[in-house]
């Protein structure tokens, strides 16, 4: 009999051990596709042992009614009511032998994946001569890599920001096969960096929403690609990513969207901590100006701030007899202790008015004295 290879054109491959994109958390799609299997397979085998148990209840419960009718000494309306109840468990055996023929063809027309494909019966290893090392493609320097990169932004950006901005499946494959050198690493840098700084922003969510799942279709279409060992920028190989994304079973696209979802939260945390940190950035620069300025070194917003509450009062109201008056109530230690870092941070000037008004009086005298120019 000749062998029949049909089951193998249609095979779940897995890719769990593939190396992602450093931008994408990628790898978590891996494992959710894996789980999302095994929970479809869990849910076939709870309901086949379901159905058995089921089968077996009704095979008692049949028995025991076929037993009940052989007893001649029932009555008549008894025996009719067995008889009817004898017609309604065959009625439900027809519909539970119906859906076991179903999850038989279901079993029987799904894909092999790596966790039904077959069984290990042995298992050994062999360990081959060392032979000559084939020659390793040629890799990038850092150096190397990130001038090529900026020179594609160049090339690229306005189709970048076209293709960040698109939102539907149909126009982003028009577009992509319009301009196939968007399938690119290069690519997914950009638009993760433009969904990052609209993040940042923090003004749009919604466009940045649209950016990151551009961003993550893409990732979709390298990691096929390089599963498939094809060249990414082939319209072949793009045409068929996308006719396979429409057609994707709807817990695959649960995965896909989750991704999404993920990766748009994460923009969102990132962006909150690059503003966090510029604004930390932004009150340490302007509080060190301060304590540069001050004549003792002390930042006068801190201290100002860590007074009692009725000398920033009297500070606020700049009137200097309130301030006269605390001092005449409050402690003289804590007073002298206020007052000392009220002048080391400039929010005190001591003798301000008498230096005033010496400064005046040196002026009347200047203006007093006779002249002496060298004419007289």
């Amino acid at each position: 009999m000749p062998i029949d290879y049909s089951k193998w054109k249609n095979i779940e491959v897995s890719d769990d051990e593939d190396d992602t994109h450093p931008n994408i958390d990628t790898p978590s799609l891996f494992r959710w596709r894996h789980q999302a299997r095994l929970e479809r397979m869990a849910e076939k085998k709870l309901q086949k042992e379901e159905i058995d148990k089921e089968k077996g209840q009704v095979n008692t419960k049949m028995e025991d009614l076929n037993k009940k009718l052989a007893d001649s000494s029932i009555s008549e309306e008894e025996k009719k009511k067995i008889e009817e109840e004898i017609a309604t468990i065959n009625k439900q055996e027809a519909d539970w032998r119906a859906k076991e023929a179903e999850l038989e063809a279901k079993e029987r027309l799904e894909p092999w994946n790596v966790d039904t494909i077959g069984t290990v019966k042995m298992d050994k290893s062999r360990i081959n001569k060392v032979g000559e090392k084939k020659e390793q493609p040629k890799t990038l320097s850092d150096e190397e890599d990130s001038k090529r990169m900026y020179k594609y932004f160049e090339d690229q950006e306005s189709k970048l920001k076209t293709f960040s901005r698109i939102h539907g499946l149909d126009a982003t494959e028009a577009y992509m096969l319009e301009h196939p050198l968007l399938a690119s690493e290069y690519a997914v840098n950009w638009i993760t960096i433009e969904a990052l700084n609209l993040a940042i922003e923090d003004k749009s969510d919604k466009e940045m929403c649209v950016v990151a799942e551009q961003c993550i279709i893409l990732q979709y279409l390298l990691e096929l690609a390089k599963s498939l060992r094809a060249e990414p920028t082939n319209t072949n190989m793009i045409k068929n990513f996308f006719k396979k994304f429409k057609a994707a079973d709807p817990s695959y696209m649960k995965v896909f969207y989750d991704e999404v979802s993920s990766f748009q939260n994460r923009l969102r945390l990132r962006a909150k901590q690059k503003r966090d940190d510029a604004l930390a950035e932004y009150e340490s620069e302007a509080k060190e100006k301060r304590k540069a300025e001050a004549p003792g070194g002390l930042d006068p917003q801190e201290v100002f701030e860590t007074l009692p509450a009725e000398m920033r009062e009297a500070f606020e109201s700049r009137e200097v007899s309130r301030l006269q008056e605390i001092a005449a109530t409050m402690d003289e230690e804590v007073f002298t202790y206020h007052l000392k870092r009220c002048i080391d941070s400039g929010l005190w000037v001591p003798n301000a008015n008498d230096n005033g008004e010496e400064e005046e009086e040196e002026e009347e005298r200047d203006d007093e004295k006779p002249s002496t120019s060298k004419d007289d």
